[in-house]
């Protein structure tokens, strides 16, 4: 029999909820933090984005305040539709998540590592170490 697995919410979003990828990304972002935000472009530069086609795809910039930080080039139905259908919101989740998890990862404070402190006993005196060490070269004579 086999055993099933719990899935991650990256998001923090309702797994249920039929947001399309743009609202979808959106919220997981704000809740991450107030500082990202999505712009939408319609153009591309040819240059740099050569597989851009106009009408059909849209350039989608990750702003963290004031700042570009992450682009993405996406087909124009796709970030505006709504998943209404199960295999159509995982597909686009497994997308969003991707890049929900990346930024989740940048913004997210990491815990320090902790210090491994040698304890000392109250018995134990300072220098008490190099006393042993002494007896035991005068045992060995």
């Amino acid at each position: 029999m086999k055993k099933k697995t719990k899935k991650e919410n990256v998001s923090g979003l309702s797994d249920k909820s039929s947001l399309s990828y743009e609202s979808y990304m959106k919220q997981a972002l704000s809740l991450i933090s107030p500082n990202l935000s999505i712009r939408v472009y319609k153009l591309a530069p040819r240059d740099e984005y050569p597989q851009f086609e106009r009408g059909t795809d849209l350039r989608v910039q990750v702003y963290w305040k004031t700042e570009s930080k992450y682009e993405f080039i996406i087909e124009r139905a796709f970030w505006y539709q709504s998943n209404r259908n199960k295999e159509d919101r995982q597909w686009m989740r497994s997308h969003a998540d991707e890049k929900i998890k990346m930024f989740k990862n940048a913004v997210t404070p990491r815990k320090p590592k902790k210090k491994t402190t040698r304890k000392v006993s109250k018995k134990s005196k300072v220098g008490s170490t190099q006393v042993a060490f002494e007896d035991m070269k005068k045992r060995k004579k």
